[in-house]
């Protein structure tokens, strides 16, 4: 049986109302308009629905056995439209974040406190992992959204992947305490220093290398590292210098200062999406959160 909403909604209003005129009042219909959807009703049902007496109209036993199937689905429907409503105001919903591991390890806390406090009916999960797998998390649809980093001199390329810079971290030199020298520094003047690089090509090292080449020196490494905790760890001990993202040094190690390279490039923040699918209210509420975070860490 195929019924019209319409229909249905007029017999629960007609019940309510107690009268034909008075339901076509509410719902701003002409009685004979009402007259006309009840003999439709009837005649899909197959059996009259109301039946008329002295002051009104009453329910057949029919009707009230399909007035009450339609206040039922009424009730639905306005549970589905508030569900609906929470949705698109990012009150409901669920949202999966990939982020990368240095983010992850002074950041993502204060994001994660941030999005839960504006929306706490959204259901947030957190993937953290290196660049390639994130994007093929992203690929995949594991994540909805994904921080990233480059830098302007290497950006990132990554088929169907859509990118967005929602801030930058500048690139900081990192000494040992007490380390001699102080104020301003030109590259230039760090010819004679150890350093510790990140190994494996890391897009930082090749960066650190360019500019040195430009300032006119080929860099002395002494190390190739894995992470930044770990160059922290052998410059502390006094094995070298090494630069960083800035984003690493929130928590530096005891034993290492950080100071301001300008001639070094930031490196950049990038929100990644899927580029042929539709941001959800969710993933809008997120990048929202992030971005003033950023502004927030940036700022001060």
């Amino acid at each position: 049986m195929d019924v019209e909403l319409s229909l249905l909604k007029l017999l629960v209003e007609i019940d309510r109302c107690g009268s034909m005129t008075a339901a076509a009042e509410r719902l701003t219909y002409t009685p004979s308009a009402v007259s006309q959807q009840v003999k439709r009703l009837e005649a899909v049902v197959g059996t009259p629905v109301l039946e008329r007496h002295a002051r009104g109209v009453r329910l057949t036993e029919a009707g009230r056995l399909v007035a009450g199937r339609a206040a039922a689905i009424d009730t639905q429907l306005s549970a589905l439209r508030a569900d609906l409503d929470d949705l698109l105001d990012a009150r409901s919903g669920n949202i999966t974040l990939g982020v990368f591991p240095s983010f992850a390890a002074s950041l993502l806390p204060d994001v994660m406190a941030a999005f839960r406090s504006a929306h706490p009916g959204i259901d947030l999960r957190i993937r953290s992992s290196r660049l390639r797998d994130l994007h093929a998390m992203l690929l995949g649809r594991e994540v909805d959204l994904s921080l990233a980093w480059d830098y302007p001199e290497l950006p990132m390329v990554v088929d169907d992947v859509e990118t967005e810079v929602i801030a930058d971290d500048a690139t900081v030199l990192l000494v040992p305490a007490g380390w001699s020298r102080r104020g301003p520094l030109l590259l230039e003047s760090l010819e004679d220093e150890q350093w510790i690089v990140r190994a494996s090509q890391h897009s930082i090292t090749t960066m650190f290398r360019s500019a040195c080449l430009k300032a006119g020196f080929e860099p002395k490494v002494l190390v190739e590292s894995n992470d930044y905790m770990e160059s922290q760890a052998m410059v502390a001990a006094g094995l070298g210098l090494t630069v960083a993202p800035s984003m690493t040094t929130r928590y530096l190690r005891e034993g290492v200062e950080s100071i301001a390279l300008n001639e070094l490039s930031r490196r950049r923040i990038l929100l990644c999406r899927l580029g042929h699918r539709t941001p959800s209210p969710a993933s809008d509420a997120m990048r929202a959160v992030l971005v003033t975070l950023f502004l927030a860490v940036n700022s001060t």
